[in-house]
């Protein structure tokens, strides 16, 4: 017992990587025991071979390290957490790859980037995975999310990167710039997993439940939670919209995905701040008037194009329909999630998918908010470029006016600096990322398409705009590289692998 105890303890001071490769391997045990309750014996034993290999490795790291004092620097925990997206999918991969000999390790290897980065990539054909394998890419992506969830306020926030270089006011604190010590950077990771896990374990149970009870079985309502909490739009065997919760459980969904919206819905479940606070919250605020206007745009079209009076009895139920198909599609894009409703209007003509792929697009780039696990600009980004545009606009329209000077001023000055530096980097990249791609023999648009998806991990967005002319698995090998450096580049944001350039040029 004592022993067990001390290599708890060893565990706590271990670097992140090996942190998240020890509760890897407790994620395959878990999926061991699902192949056995389903009878899938070769499956389970595979998940539980590779579970217990793992757990060999890193209980021999923990003994060989035990005499040794293993804290993590700020830099240190952004090159764990790089480390983490690069080569912990190759672990990640092994089930998989024993599982279905005829697929490439390459291949499977773009898949558990695709899910740990929450992307969920549309890499294989449903048909082809078994119900394990299913299970596992959706736990993979729910790991990711609740990974960069704590991340987030552990390493991105004390180094103001990941979003939180915007706030106006933290410029007013005294502390903010203080770097935390060996001992604080430790002890905040712990405390902060202690709030959050819970929480995030929690919300995922209810949601699975909720879907349980609308009608929805339970081995899919599970991979439906796990997607929408880490926001992967991994959908499992069956598509979305072959659910039997209906529009219900589309409802429950929508107040779910909240969680990708604004990390302050998290402080509500805490008690920390008010409902009031809440509502006039500046990114959910933007969020929904973006899903409302681009609800009331695709609607208007539908409408002009489709006759939905033929039959006066069914034209309300039909118009409301097709308005929350709208709703709840735009929603879930905004938030990187990817889901398509059930009440969602395929595109009638070539012409409709243009403009809905671009409307789309502009969702997902859009993104949702800070320290979530939504990826994209970030609402909060836009929010202060809209600032921006709003008070050049006023200077234009009265040059002699004069403007207080303060110190919100001046930090909203520097916010909208990083904001704009942030939006530019990200532009710059998805051009770059977009023509290397194209050089590769893949055409331009579906190179774009690519590149948008991976680099705002919202892979469902190929399945509904469409890329007929390959499937990702027909890609060359430097092709796939590209998408799994721009997917974690997506996940982690320009900003912390500029800083990581930024330490290695200076300590050079």
């Amino acid at each position: 017992m004592f022993s067990f105890l001390k290599l708890g303890v060893n565990f706590k001071n271990l670097p992140l990587f090996f942190q998240v490769l020890g509760i890897s391997c407790c994620l395959m045990i878990i999926v061991a025991g699902y192949a056995l309750a389903a009878d899938l014996f070769r499956e389970a034993r595979i998940f539980l071979y590779t579970g217990l290999t793992g757990f060999l490795i890193l209980s021999l790291l923990i003994l060989a390290t035990s005499n040794r004092n293993l804290k993590e620097t700020g830099i240190s925990q952004l090159f764990s957490l790089i480390f983490s997206f690069l080569f912990l999918p190759l672990f990640l991969a092994v089930p998989s790859w024993i599982i279905l000999p005829s697929v490439d390790l390459t291949d499977i290897y773009l898949d558990m980037v695709s899910a740990f980065t929450t992307t969920g990539l549309p890499v294989f054909e449903l048909e082809l995975l078994s119900k394990p394998i299913h299970l596992w890419r959706a736990l993979v992506a729910w790991f990711g999310g609740g990974l960069i969830w704590i991340t987030a306020f552990v390493i991105l926030l004390p180094a103001n990167l990941g979003g939180f270089e915007v706030f106006s006011k933290k410029q007013q604190s005294s502390n903010s710039n203080r770097k935390l010590t060996l001992d604080e950077r430790s002890v905040t990771l712990v405390k902060v997993s202690q709030k959050l896990v819970p929480a995030y374990t929690g919300l995922t149970f209810v949601l699975w439940g909720l879907l349980t009870v609308l009608g929805t079985d339970g081995y899919t309502s599970l991979i439906r939670a796990l997607s929408v909490v880490s926001t992967s739009g991994i959908s499992g065997p069956s598509n979305f919209d072959l659910d039997g919760a209906g529009l219900l459980g589309e409802i429950v969904i929508i107040l779910f995905l909240f969680l990708a919206v604004s990390h302050h819905i998290i402080n509500l479940l805490y008690k920390r701040i008010k409902l009031k606070k809440i509502i006039a919250d500046t990114e959910i605020r933007l969020g929904l008037l973006i899903v409302f206007s681009v609800t009331a745009l695709l609607s208007f079209m539908q409408l002009n194009q489709a006759n939905l009076y033929t039959n006066s009895s069914d034209s309300l139920v039909n118009l409301i329909k097709l308005i929350w198909g709208n709703f709840f599609t735009a929603f879930s894009f905004i938030t990187t999630n990817g889901y398509v409703s059930s009440f969602w209007n395929e595109p009638i003509s070539s012409e409709d998918v243009t403009h809905i792929s671009i409307v789309l697009i502009g969702l997902c780039l859009f993104g949702g908010g800070v320290a979530t696990t939504a990826g994209g600009i970030k609402l909060l980004r836009i929010s202060i470029l809209f600032s921006a545009f709003y008070n050049e606009t006023g200077k234009l329209l009265y040059p002699s006016s004069v403007a207080k000077k303060n110190k919100f001023t001046k930090s909203l000055d520097i916010s909208i600096f990083m904001a704009w530096i942030f939006f530019m980097l990200f532009i710059v990249s998805l051009a770059v990322l977009t023509i290397i791609l194209s050089m590769f023999g893949v055409l331009f648009e579906d190179s774009l398409l690519l590149i948008v998806s991976c680099l705002t991990t919202t892979g469902p967005l190929l399945q509904i705009v469409g890329i007929e002319n390959f499937s990702i698995i027909e890609l060359s090998i430097y092709s796939k590289i590209i998408l799994v450096l721009t997917m974690i580049l997506g996940r982690l944001e320009i900003l912390v692998a500029l800083s990581l350039i930024r330490f290695g040029i200076w300590r050079n």
